[in-house]
């Protein structure tokens, strides 16, 4: 049998230990004590595996294709945020979606947004100014990640919808940006009864799930119904209106009209149904900025705890972007993002360093054999290098814990050093061809890897380049106390002490000097 920790509960097992704790310390202790393969405890002392070696994960999210399923509570929760689209569904299903959501993700598509990325980070530079202006002192204190959400926002409605939501303005819309933010990660520590529910929902039929999903009173549930509510509305109206203007031979290149225009050239066979493009709208608005302003506000308190990172990066931004050059019709050429070398290796050590999903959980379909990249020693004392899972079994990736690896990442895996990136060390070391972007598990690999990797990519890098050019981002009191926490979806920054605030990054914010050697 495969190692691990012994369980403190037969009723908890230990989940309290891995959904209760800071997001990914679990997986860190039991890496070190275990290794890459790890048997724990789910409810009622159902076994469980938290695995983060490189072939068996590559095996279970590439050659096995959808052998292993998602999880019928994620499914359900997928269904009550964002109705049953991409993120709900799965096998033939998420095959047939996922050929018609394509087109709008490609390489050429989201370079044509760089003027939209642009424009919404110069807006946070906008309003950050005037504080910092109208402040007694050279330095404010500010929840970045509020600002980055709105910039977010309105990233998605102009690229994805070719809406104006306009998140900084009073006259804009702030109505919809207070309904839908947070809504994937609006939670403290979720308490030990709502973890048993969840984990004891496998043995619950599910239609029962969903009705109690659509009529619970309970305040969260109907905050998320309301919020779906809301954007199926918006949805229904822009499906018509996009709909008449490719009709009409016009349209956009947005990226919603792009998936309309997609599923009207498909045969009848992989059509998406109305109801499948309003969840596509609801996965892109309501997690979508989520998922880009959290990553970005943790990379820039990564650069507020490590100065002289931050100067570097500002040098190359001001480098880069120092001489203007005009296009044709006058207006200037954007930087190209892809050749600014330390801003890309800061930006996947971020994405490395802190995975805004930090594990995935699926079940197995039937019984598979695992292979393993590095043999591992049972509790008998046996050596093995693949191990049977048997159907039914809950496997949890632990996107963290890989990401730490140190066989992969280096004996320094645990710090935050962007040089990793540029020194040639982890040249021989990225094999295992997992991830889209770098080896890295961030944005998923395999069948399932996120379509808009490209998408949150370009928006990380024109916030970072837009701010961290203009702006020094300094450590504060509450900003020690940030911990990470295993949110509804994905991972939030709370302050330790602070939780029932919800979701905070407060950083000390002041204009850069024009010196910036540290």
């Amino acid at each position: 049998m495969v190692r691990g920790p012994k369980s403190p509960s037969f009723i908890y097992g230990n989940l309290l230990e891995v959904f209760q704790r800071p997001a990914g310390e679990a997986d860190f202790r039991w890496q070190n004590l275990y290794g890459r393969v790890i048997r724990f405890k789910g409810v009622f002392g159902e076994d469980r595996l938290m695995i983060s070696d490189p072939r068996a994960v590559h095996k279970i999210l590439h050659t096995s294709d959808y052998t292993y399923c998602k999880l019928q509570t994620s499914r359900v929760i997928s269904r009550l945020l964002n109705g049953k689209g991409i993120t709900w569904s799965d096998g033939d299903i998420h095959k047939r979606q996922k050929s018609i959501m394509l087109p709008g993700f490609g390489p050429k598509e989201t370079k044509e947004f760089s003027p939209i990325f642009k424009q919404c980070a110069e807006s946070i530079t906008t309003e950050w100014l005037e504080t910092i202006g109208n402040s007694n002192d050279e330095r404010v204190i500010l929840n970045v990640l509020d600002w980055l959400s709105r910039g977010a926002l309105d990233i998605i409605g102009q690229a994805a919808f070719d809406v104006q939501f306009d998140t900084f303005s009073l006259a804009g819309s702030p109505g919809c940006s207070s309904n839908l933010t947070p809504v994937a990660t609006s939670s403290v520590l979720p308490p030990a009864n709502q973890i048993f529910f969840q984990a004891a929902a496998m043995y619950v039929p599910v239609w029962i799930l969903e009705w109690i999903t659509d009529h619970s009173p309970h305040p969260r549930l109907v905050r998320a119904r309301n919020a779906k509510i809301m954007v199926t509305e918006v949805a229904r109206q822009l499906v018509r209106e996009k709909a008449d203007a490719l009709l009409q031979g016009k349209g956009n290149r947005d990226i919603f009209t792009l998936l309309v225009k997609a599923n009207m050239d498909a045969n009848a066979k992989h059509k998406l149904s109305d109801e499948e493009l309003y969840a596509q709208m609801r996965a892109l608005l309501i997690t979508g900025h989520e998922t880009t302003a959290n990553t970005t506000s943790f990379i820039l308190l990564e650069l507020a705890r490590h100065p002289k990172v931050q100067s570097s990066l500002r040098d190359e931004i001001r480098k880069t972007t120092g001489t203007v050059i005009l296009q044709a019709n006058g207006e200037p050429h954007l930087p190209n993002f892809d050749a600014m070398l330390y801003l890309n290796a800061v930006i996947k050590e971020g994405l490395r360093f802190h995975p805004i999903a930090s594990s995935v959980q699926r079940i197995a379909s039937r019984d598979d054999i695992l292979p393993l990249s590095k043999p591992i020693r049972t509790e008998s004392g046996a050596v093995i290098d693949e191990m049977l899972v048997p159907k039914g079994t809950q496997v949890m990736i632990s996107i963290a814990a890989y990401n730490r690896d140190t066989d992969i990442w280096g004996q320094d895996a645990h710090d935050f050093n962007p040089d990793r990136w540029l020194d040639g060390t982890l040249d021989k070391k990225l094999s295992a061809g997992l991830g889209v972007l770098a080896n890295l598990l961030t944005f998923g690999s395999g069948t399932r890897a996120c379509l808009a990797w490209r998408f949150a990519l370009m928006e990380i890098q024109a916030f970072l380049v837009e701010l961290v050019g203009k702006f020094e981002f300094t450590m504060t009191d509450k900003a020690e106390r940030i911990v990470r926490e295993s949110a509804t979806l994905i991972m939030a920054p709370m302050v330790d002490g602070e939780r029932d605030r919800g979701m905070q990054m407060p950083l000390a914010v002041s204009l850069a000097s024009q010196d910036t050697t540290i």
